[in-house]
């Protein structure tokens, strides 16, 4: 067989070498491949979401946006589900309207026409990893390809939880396909070296990862997930957001490995009736010592603060506030800060990226602002949701967006 088979092979390579080189005396006849580009489809329920992305992503970017889940482009080791036409619809707008358009606007269309992904491919459900409890948000494939999952949890009302879910995975991917472009700087990888933890870093609570400068549990994994999470996480974290978590950043951790077993009992039963902060309580680590086969002490990580004698229970001061500790010269807030210059620098020097502006231009696009373009706080100091707020004529800005596609439905009369 293996005989039979190289003789085949080489057979084949002769024929291919002997067509090569009379080629120039060949007549070239019409292709086998049929190269025709057919028009849409008016008659299908889909056209008009077909023509929308056509027209705003294959025409000026030669982006496919695939929203029909295609098998062969899929991770087949997950169990996925197609996005619904409705959520396929609110994604594609959003995409244009909080991503596309903003780049275009701030670092021009042939950044986009250069650098944006071609393949923009919609998957309905999340992608699962049982084996260690993570759900995959996004990917990104060779500079080319971005896969988005759980799209039919979109909620537009959300826009922590789009940005969560979504966006900031998009922006998250985006960079990565720009650091394939050119290579983040080397020293930036030096800044947290040591502290990076690609086994188990989903277990890292979001503010022992803030404290360690980390602006993010997953940020923590490896050096490249560190740079492209900086840029995310700053372009969609509204003002109020990004001060709250550079403020958990600058509180100092500790590692206690001496806490008594019984007593971490008592701590979590005061967390769960919200008698304690759980930072300050801390998180379990693992098990330090045992006696007569039970837990004896546990390992924690917990926030440094003012302590008994046995550096066990929080003693407030006396107006009854905990007392923070700052004892040991490092502050997640500076390196999550001096990151942030690394990022900030990059992709100016290298795209002429101005992430400030780029920052600004999705921070007005979320929120509702007034004539003069400062940001409009609710009773309760949040920012408002432009995408669903409800203008005096009773519609929504989402209400226009969507109607982008909805003028193509004209086409099919």
């Amino acid at each position: 067989m293996k005989y039979t088979f190289r003789i085949a092979f080489i057979a084949l390579t002769v024929s291919i070498a002997l067509g090569m080189g009379s080629c120039s005396d060949d007549e070239f006849t019409e292709s086998i491949f049929d190269a025709t580009e057919y028009p849409l489809d008016r008659t299908l329920a889909t056209f008009p979401l077909d023509t929308f992305v056509k027209k705003n992503f294959l025409e000026p970017y030669n982006l496919r946006y695939l929203y029909k889940m295609q098998d062969v482009g899929s991770n087949m080791e997950y169990n996925l589900v197609p996005c619904t036409y409705d959520q396929s619809v609110t994604l594609a707008v959003l995409c244009k309207y909080l991503w596309y358009d903003v780049y275009k606007e701030f670092v021009g269309e042939e950044f986009l026409k250069t650098y944006s992904p071609r393949i923009i491919h919609v998957i309905g459900s999340p992608a699962y990893n049982p084996s260690s409890g993570t759900m995959l948000l996004g990917t990104a494939e060779g500079g080319l390809k971005i896969t988005l999952y759980n799209a039919n949890a979109l909620q537009p009302n959300d826009i922590d939880l789009l940005n969560e879910w979504f966006f900031k995975t998009m922006h998250h991917e985006f960079s990565h396909i720009l650091n394939q472009r050119f290579n983040r700087p080397t020293d930036f990888d030096l800044i947290s070296n040591g502290l990076y933890n690609s086994v188990s870093w989903q277990d890292t609570p979001d503010s022992l990862a803030l404290s360690q400068g980390f602006i993010s549990p997953y940020g923590s994994s490896h050096q490249r997930e560190d740079w492209v999470e900086v840029i995310a996480n700053y372009i969609v974290k509204d003002t109020v957001y990004w001060n709250q978590m550079m403020e958990t950043a600058s509180y100092q951790w500790e590692l206690v490995t001496d806490v008594d077993a019984n007593e971490w009992k008592t701590f979590n039963g005061k967390v769960s009736q919200g008698l304690a902060d759980r930072d300050t309580v801390g998180y379990y680590v693992r098990t330090s010592s045992t006696s007569g086969g039970n837990d004896a002490t546990y390992a924690i990580q917990r926030k440094a603060v003012q302590r008994d004698a046995d550096n066990h229970y929080v003693v407030p001061d006396e107006n009854g506030d905990i007392v923070y500790l700052h004892t040991q010269g490092f502050i997640g807030k500076d390196v999550i800060q001096e990151k942030l210059k690394y990022v900030r620098d990059w992709l100016k020097e290298n795209f002429n990226y101005d992430l400030e502006a780029v920052r600004m231009g999705v921070q007005r696009r979320q929120w509702v602002t007034d004539e003069n373009g400062d940001f409009v706080l609710d009773a309760n100091g949040h920012f408002q949701n432009n995408l669903v707020f409800v203008r005096p004529d009773g519609t929504t800005l989402l209400d226009d967006l969507k109607a982008e596609v909805e003028k193509y439905k004209e086409l099919q009369k």
